[in-house]
């Protein structure tokens, strides 16, 4: 016992280093999961992130982030861990034969796993404490935050990696151990090279992929900005995963049996060879073609999204904020405006500063829930989208705010929606009826955005103030004395000067009568860009993790795949096939492989920009054409990346396969 003490460790090291062609990207790849864990705990667990100012966002998004990235990197390790053994079984199944136990070779296994694990987590620490600095104040950078700022290291960091890579290679260790232990000596010597069952009910499992894939879709092209777009997205992702892979495991056997009963296509030597061998490995190349598909949709939505958000993020940021500042009075309407402009505009010059996009209008304000054409004063609390605001005015106000000459009859209004359209001829106000003279386009009050659903205001115009009082009167409100003024502005200038005049104009309006409030929205308007930046930063982040997990993936699956048809290759060979028909079917199988996945994700891409459009409303984005041009633009970048990747994997593939010479 004592010589296998000294022996197996030695044997392991041997091991490792003499099949560095599939250990060492293995321990890359680890490495990187590993790396990319270490840097998220460390910004996480950093104490500056807990002090900075608007720091808040930035933390729970990372906290976020860091939570996905942990249920991602156990499969996807696991994975890449399935690879590794297949490719081990035939020489752990020579090591039986040649006598060594079962025990000493899992022993010898636990000893692999040993010295993979310290030489990951040694290079991972180390290259996290090299450039984790850099990727914080990446962070800082597009969060908007301080950037002169000490980041410390944190122990806790360190020994979170530590764990999270023990289970890790625990895990894996433990189904190796499994697998090596349940089969025999023959077993395992075959297994590198055994094909897989075919599925059973195929035509079953096909119709259920169809059928999960249309269901995801019809969500995603049927989603709305609503209460339920959350539950609804996460759904039709999941439809959309089990229906891939039903379709590669099910459908694409269903459709490679019915070109293999196309005689005339078959029996050609480079067809024949195609489709034979992908039918050989059926169940395995559905797995990670579904996974490759998968993993090609995350990366091209992640990119979109985030190119989108930080090419629309000025607009994003201020569309919930119709001016810099505002004043609000309620009350009578005693409150004299010209004197307020003036007064405004004097200490703006007294402190140095411009005031832009000007607007002051009085309305009376209504809360009630929207049922078809009719506003109610009741309605349900938890339908969110149903409950909106009406600002009534009257047809003297708005033409004064809009520099028009409207002219309405009584029981007729003007009628403005900042989200969808209205679409109805009259408009009921409880059980008053109203007829829309005509539906307005646009407005000073508020932004068109026609697919929001949240937060709506309707701006609705009478012919005079006894109108507006009587449709006020209908939810209890007096529209005589209760309403309400509005001034706002955005003053441009050097920030000092800005504060200056903010606090002087703020001492100003609070001596007024009916002074109700003011608000300096640049601090909200700061605390978005750091949420938003804290959300580039994350698909920033998530968008490099899943093309690299994805080329790994690739990788993988061609040099795993080589190694197995190299010795078909290599009897194809001798019963007459040359070097260029050798490269032709080659040629022809792997671009059928890779291609259904680009597809695939290309489907699944088109499909889903409709409900990743409704998702990024929540935020306030509602371009769609620059949502469209970054997806067009991304579906060709990434097309061109990935035919970049197929044609290295593919000369990879080609060179394994031609070795046997």
């Amino acid at each position: 016992m004592n010589k296998y003490t000294t022996l197996l460790p030695k044997m392991a090291v041997t091991n490792i280093r003499k099949n560095g062609s599939i250990y060492f990207p293995y321990i890359g790849v680890s490495i990187f999961a590993v790396f990319t864990y270490f840097v998220f705990d460390l910004i996480l667990k950093n104490d500056i992130m807990y002090t900075l100012p608007k720091g808040a966002y930035a933390l729970v998004l990372v906290q976020i982030g860091f939570a996905l990235l942990g249920i991602i990197m156990v499969p996807f390790l696991y994975y890449t861990n399935s690879f590794l053994i297949k490719r081990r079984k035939r020489e752990l199944g020579l090591y039986s034969i040649l006598g060594l136990e079962k025990k000493h070779i899992g022993i010898m296994m636990f000893w692999e796993s040993a010295v993979i694990y310290g030489i990951v987590v040694a290079a991972a620490v180390v290259l996290g404490l090299v450039f984790s600095r850099l990727v914080f104040l990446l962070l800082l950078n597009l969060a908007k935050m301080p950037v002169n700022v000490k980041f410390s290291i944190s122990p806790a960091a360190i020994w979170d990696t530590v764990v999270f890579y023990a289970f890790v290679t625990g895990l894996n260790l433990l189904v190796n151990l499994v697998q090596v232990g349940k089969a025999n000596p023959v077993e395992l010597m075959s297994d590198a090279r055994s094909g897989e069952k075919e599925p059973k009910r195929i035509g079953i499992f096909s119709l259920a992929g169809l059928l999960m894939l249309g269901a995801g879709y019809a969500m995603a092209l049927k989603a709305q900005l609503d209460n339920k777009i959350f539950l609804d997205f996460f759904f039709a992702v999941l439809f959309v995963i089990i229906g891939t892979y039903l379709l590669f495991t099910s459908g694409s056997i269903a459709f490679l049996r019915f070109i293999k009963r196309r005689k005339r296509y078959y029996y050609r030597a480079e067809n024949f060879i195609t489709v034979s061998g992908m039918l050989y490995r059926m169940k395995k190349n559905a797995a990670s073609l579904s996974n490759i598909c998968i993993f090609s949709t995350m990366v091209i939505i992640t990119v979109v999204c985030t190119v989108a958000v930080y090419l629309d993020m000025g607009t994003i940021v201020t569309s919930n904020f119709s001016r810099e500042f505002e004043v609000l009075f309620c009350g009578d309407g005693a409150v004299n405006q010209t004197e307020l402009r003036e007064q405004a505009i004097l200490l703006a010059a007294k402190n140095g500063v411009v005031l832009e996009d000007e607007i002051g209008y009085s309305y009376v304000e209504i809360r009630a829930y929207k049922k078809g054409d009719r506003f109610c004063l009741e309605g349900d609390s938890y339908d969110y989208s149903g409950w909106t605001k009406l600002l009534m005015m009257t047809q003297e106000e708005y033409n004064l705010l809009e520099g028009t000459e409207e002219r309405l009859q009584p029981g007729e209004v003007l009628l403005f929606c900042s989200g969808p359209d209205f679409g109805y001829d009259s408009v009921w106000l409880e059980d008053m009826e109203l007829n829309v003279k005509r539906e307005l386009s646009e407005s000073k009050v508020d932004r068109k955005l026609p697919d929001n659903t949240f937060d709506n205001r309707y701006v609705l115009v009478f012919a005079d103030r006894e109108q507006l009082h009587a449709a006020s009167m209908v939810y209890g409100v007096d529209g005589y004395h209760r309403i309400s003024r509005l001034y706002g502005f955005r003053p441009e200038g050097e920030e000092g000067n800005v504060d200056g005049f903010s606090w002087e104009m703020e001492k100003y309006v609070q001596g007024l009568e009916e002074f109700a409030g003011y608000t300096d929205h640049r601090e909200n308007m700061r605390e978005q860009e750091s949420m938003y930046g804290g959300l580039l930063f994350i698909g920033i982040f998530f968008g490099s993790i899943f093309l690299i997990c994805l080329l790994i993936i690739m990788y993988y699956k061609q040099i795993t795949e080589g190694f197995e048809d190299q010795k078909n290759f290599e009897i194809m060979q001798k019963v007459g096939m040359d070097g260029e028909d050798i490269r032709r079917t080659v040629r022809r199988q792997i671009s059928m492989v890779f291609g259904l996945p680009l597809v695939g994700a290309l489907l699944h891409t088109a499909a889903g920009m409709h409900m990743v459009y409704m998702l990024l409303g929540a935020i306030g984005f509602f371009e769609a054409a620059l949502l469209t041009a970054c997806a067009i633009g991304g579906c060709i970048v990434f097309a061109l990346v990935y035919l970049l990747s197929y044609r290295r994997t593919s000369m990879a593939y080609y060179r394994i396969v031609k070795r046997m010479n």
